[in-house]
C-alpha cells in the first residue's frame, strides 16, 4: 500500500468562498482608513494604531481565506478526509461510514410553538455503529457538528448542498467503499 501522502486525492465537497468576499470588503476599508489616516496625520500615534489593525486584519483575512478554501470532504485511499475545524482534518476509514444524506438545520433562536422560519441545508454523514472513536469529534460549529455517530456539514461553509451534489457524493462514497473492499480481496 502507498503512504497517504502519495495517494490520489478525490475532492468530494469543496469548501465555501463566499464568507471571505464578506471579510475582503472590511479588510479593504480598513486599509483604506488606515492610508487616509497616514497621509492626513502623518506619524501619529493613532494612525499607526489603525495601520496596525488594518495588518491584523488582512492577517486574519489570509488565515480565513486559506481555511475556508480547503475542502470539507476528500477520499484519501481507503480513507475519508473529514474537516469541520479550520487546522484540522480527520481521517476516517472508508469502512466506518455507513452513509451520507442531505438534511437540514433551523437557523438561529426560535422558539419551541414556533414553526422554524429560516433553514439551512446540511450534508449528514452517519458512521458505523461498531465505529465508537469516531462517534464525536470537535468541531467549529459554523462549520457543523460531529456527535452521537453523526457529522453534519453546514451549507453556508462549503460548496452549495444540491441535491445533484449530494447524490454526487453519495455515488462517489458508493463506487469508493466497492474498491477498498475489491482491494482488501484481492
Amino acid at each position: 500500500m502507498m503512504d497517504e501522502s502519495h495517494q490520489r486525492r478525490d475532492v468530494w465537497l469543496r469548501g465555501n468562498m463566499r464568507p471571505v468576499v464578506g471579510f475582503s470588503a472590511v479588510a479593504t476599508a480598513v486599509a483604506a482608513l488606515a492610508v487616509m489616516l497616514l497621509a492626513v496625520f502623518g506619524q501619529a500615534w493613532g494612525a499607526w494604531l489603525v495601520v496596525g489593525v488594518a495588518a491584523g486584519v488582512l492577517l486574519s483575512l489570509i488565515v480565513i481565506a486559506r481555511a475556508s478554501a480547503r475542502p470539507r470532504l476528500a477520499r484519501c485511499g481507503d480513507r475519508l478526509e473529514v474537516r469541520l475545524a479550520p487546522g484540522r482534518v480527520e481521517m476516517v476509514p472508508l469502512d466506518m461510514v455507513e452513509c451520507l444524506f442531505r438534511g437540514s438545520e433551523v437557523l438561529g433562536e426560535q422558539a419551541d410553538d414556533a414553526a422554524p422560519r429560516l433553514r439551512v441545508g446540511t450534508l449528514v454523514i452517519r458512521f458505523a455503529e461498531r465505529a465508537g472513536e469516531w462517534s464525536a469529534r470537535p468541531a467549529f460549529r459554523p462549520w457543523g457538528t460531529w456527535q452521537d455517530g453523526y457529522a453534519v456539514i453546514d451549507g453556508r461553509w462549503c460548496e452549495p448542498l444540491s441535491r445533484e451534489t449530494v447524490q454526487r457524493i453519495a455515488g462517489a462514497l458508493l463506487e469508493a467503499k466497492r474498491e477498498v473492499a475489491a482491494e482488501s480481496e484481492a
